[in-house]
């Protein structure tokens, strides 16, 4: 038998005090957890085609009626740290692809969820991280294996409508069909000869009235403006952009001007109005048939201009400028003088429409650039509109650069549990549990879909599970229609890219190990007590009264 050693004074104290300091962390970590998980129950109920809206008020009172987890997670105002790194983490998504927003804030805080039972039922935090790891880079490796479609056209319209059917019906389930023909036209219209897309060649105009079907898409750029001038359209024009007001300019801050004399006076006005017909006879003469501008218009500018035949258009965004400029090839001038060589733009045709009761400046040119028009019936509707046809303008630019692509409503992600689950049974190790977790947290995704979309989540999961043990990895749920609840969604044409699904897989993981990783959260306040207060000079006013 072994001796008993009998403990250092001191030392119980010391490993009860110790073990009240590792509890500490604990339940530290444990409130982080509860916060990622608050934000992506936020967001739960809006994933998927059937998610229902959020009535956002943002900071400056402006009502906000979406679904789209991009827009909600710009729009909130997080306090707490760890919600606002879980809020990075889709955000990045959102800039990266596109798509996805919501799927990242959904797996990383069931991975959260999952790490809080590991973690209460004592394995080590360290373990778990290297579990989540572990699974992150299987599931990334098994994802090409799933790969059911590849677009093998850029440029084939029918083809790229159905690669792009899932991204821009999730959005606004019932038109997926129309839009994804829609956006397919417009992002072969504005690919470039080399092969390169760019999202930003591609204008959105929204035009309240009519119904959805009545957008379309129109070449070159429109604008919701109208012109300042008489003359409404020009031919073969070329075009000055000025990014200040068409007018001589005004001085910041209030001067005086003295006078002699009625002579003086009357001499000063028409050395002023000499000089302003001379700067639009200038541009006029350098062969300029439409002005474009950025500010205001002088009134008597915009006579000479009438004058000479020029075409003035005011656009009050500077973004809106610079991709005009992009588009007609122009170099935009700080002031009002002739344009010098090179400096001007050229346009096949600029005219004044009116599309409604809305009047829109058309900027019809040849090249990589369109415009859609959008039509709905309520501001809601037209940001929904937008939204969708974001989500395909993006995940275009994702197939641009990888075109296979992955069945989707579900289908990936349960795949992908499946074949981890089996991995982490025989793998030995602290990391299996890890693992495990991690396949419980891919469930998360369809098991949410089937909900949103009104079916029996038991049911639906346990079939849909069924079916990729059996060796069908196209399986996945099936939304908003009667029947069976699982469908085949390759066949149906739910396809996701597969670039969006990998980063979606990385952001997650990475984002959930860090936050494991967090054990106190330091916040940075002045020193000191409260501020002492002195004498109440309104003394007949209340304390709330004198903040």
């Amino acid at each position: 038998m072994a001796a008993h050693v009998p403990l250092p004074p001191g030392l119980p104290q010391l490993l009860k005090a110790g073990t009240r300091y590792f509890s500490g962390l604990q339940e530290s970590l444990f409130s982080h957890i509860t916060a990622c998980r608050a934000l992506a129950l936020c967001l739960r109920t809006s994933y998927g085609p059937l998610g229902r809206n959020k009535l956002l008020v943002t900071h400056l009172g402006k009502a906000l009626c979406t679904a789209h987890a991009g827009t909600i997670l710009r729009e909130l105002q997080l306090e707490n740290p760890v919600a606002r790194l879980l809020g990075a983490a889709s955000q990045a998504q959102e800039e990266e692809t596109g798509d996805g927003a919501n799927a990242v804030v959904l797996l990383a805080g069931a991975l959260l969820d999952n790490a809080e039972k590991l973690l209460r039922a004592g394995l080590p935090v360290a373990a778990v991280r290297d579990g989540y790891d572990a699974a992150c880079k299987e599931a990334v490796r098994l994802l090409p294996g799933l790969a059911c479609h590849a677009l093998v056209d850029l440029r084939d319209p029918d083809g790229v409508a159905w690669a792009l059917r899932a991204a821009v019906g999730s959005k606004l389930f019932g038109y997926q069909d129309f839009l994804a023909g829609l956006v397919a036209r417009c992002c072969v219209a504005a690919l470039s000869p080399e092969g390169a897309f760019e999202p930003d060649n591609v204008r959105l105009c929204k035009v309240p009235g009519g119904g959805v079907t009545d957008s379309r898409l129109l070449e070159g750029l429109v604008f919701c403006t109208e012109a300042e001038s008489r003359v409404h359209q020009a031919r073969e024009a070329r075009i000055a952009v000025y990014g200040c007001p068409f007018g001589l300019a005004r001085s910041e801050t209030k001067g005086t001007v003295r006078f002699q004399g009625a002579a003086e006076m009357r001499a000063y006005g028409d050395a002023e109005e000499e000089l302003l017909a001379r700067r639009v006879r200038a541009i006029a003469e350098e062969g300029a048939g439409v002005v474009v501008v950025g500010g205001r218009v002088d009134p008597l500018a915009l006579q000479f201009a009438d004058q000479l035949g020029l075409m003035v258009v005011r656009l009050g965004s500077r973004l809106e400028l610079q991709r005009l400029c992009r588009a007609v090839g122009a170099v935009p001038l700080a002031s009002l003088v002739p344009p010098p060589p090179g400096a001007m733009g050229h346009c096949r045709r600029v005219h004044l429409s009116e599309i409604g009761s809305t009047a829109v400046v058309v900027f019809r040119q040849d090249g990589p650039v369109a415009t859609v028009l959008l039509r709905g019936a309520t501001p809601e509707l037209l940001c929904s509109l937008e939204e969708a046809v974001t989500d395909g303008l993006n995940t275009y630019k994702a197939l641009v650069s990888d075109r296979r692509l992955l069945p989707g409503a579900g289908a990936v992600e349960m795949a992908l549990a499946v074949r981890l689950a089996t991995l982490g049974t025989y793998l030995p190790g602290l990391e299996q549990y890890g693992i495990l977790e991690f396949a419980q947290a891919l469930k998360t995704l369809p098991a949410t879909l089937a909900e949103n979309a009104g079916l029996p989540v038991n049911e639906t999961m346990a079939a849909l599970e069924a079916l990729h043990q059996l060796g069908t990895a196209t399986a996945g749920v099936r939304p908003g229609e009667g029947g069976a609840p699982t469908m085949d969604a390759a066949r149906e044409g739910v396809l996701d890219s597969l670039l969006v699904k990998e980063r979606v897989l990385r952001l997650a993981a990475h984002t959930a190990t860090t936050l494991l990783g967090v054990s106190h959260i330091l916040v940075a306040k002045k020193s000191g007590g409260p501020k002492v207060r002195g004498e109440n000079p309104n003394w007949d006013l209340e304390p709330d009264a004198l903040e």
